[in-house]
């Protein structure tokens, strides 16, 4: 698993399209909040992907630099914590214990 990509928040501004008549129109923007990992980057655009393997990568979109309002490292745990409280049920068991299943 290739552990090296970053996983990054980006704030950005994406275009809006629209067909069919109407009466009047107002220019507008989308404002959108991303998450994936940092597959590229370059002086026009960056690439995420939201799912990365040993060498591909998947569901990858690409936002011109243009378009980025705001952007930070995320830093992902991976240590496992001690559960405060209850247990948590197993799989396939509701909250009393009893199967899920008929």
């Amino acid at each position: 698993m290739d552990t090296t990509k970053p996983l990054i928040y980006v704030e950005w501004i994406d275009a809006v399209a629209d067909s069919g008549w109407a009466v009047g129109s107002k220019a507008e923007v989308h404002p959108c909040i991303t998450v994936g990992f940092l597959i590229d980057e370059n002086k026009e655009a960056l690439c995420l992907a939201s799912t990365i393997s040993k060498e591909d990568t998947n569901s990858r979109m690409h936002i011109p630099q243009a378009w980025i309002k705001n952007r930070r490292r995320l830093s992902v745990e991976t240590k496992q914590r001690k559960s405060k409280g209850k247990n948590l049920p197993a799989v396939g068991k509701g909250s009393d214990n009893r199967s899920l299943s008929s």
